[in-house]
């Protein structure tokens, strides 16, 4: 994973790294999640974002514990001087669009669109 953003924190004396990789966002549309329909999902993409964050680094950790934590996590971290405060779902959605971001191709392979 290249230099992507993670959130990390400790709860109960256990010390977790939440990230995404391409294969849990896969992972997570396959299980219903709809990226372009997120107004549909107002009540829950949070949530469902940050649980999801857990199969980078902690996959094994169980939902209702990932939701245990996500009850207790604040809204907003503080910013670093001279930063502004983030939400939560600001830090989800930036590190979801950095993973999409790396998806996208890259290669060297020219090609053009012919009508015919």
């Amino acid at each position: 994973m290249a230099n992507r953003t993670t959130i990390q924190f400790e709860y109960n004396g256990t010390a977790y790294t939440l990230g995404y990789t391409i294969a849990s966002l896969k992972r997570l549309e396959k299980s219903g999640f709809s990226f372009g329909n997120l107004e549909d999902h107002l009540l829950t993409a949070q949530e469902d974002l940050f649980c999801a964050a857990f199969d980078a680094f902690h996959k094994n950790v169980p939902r209702n514990e990932r939701m245990a934590i996500y009850k207790e996590f604040a809204n907003s971290e503080d910013g670093e001087e001279g930063e502004t405060a983030n939400t939560l779902s600001d830090i989800l959605f930036r590190m979801v669009n950095e993973v999409i971001e790396e998806m996208s191709p890259k290669g060297n392979v020219k090609w053009k669109t012919v009508k015919g």
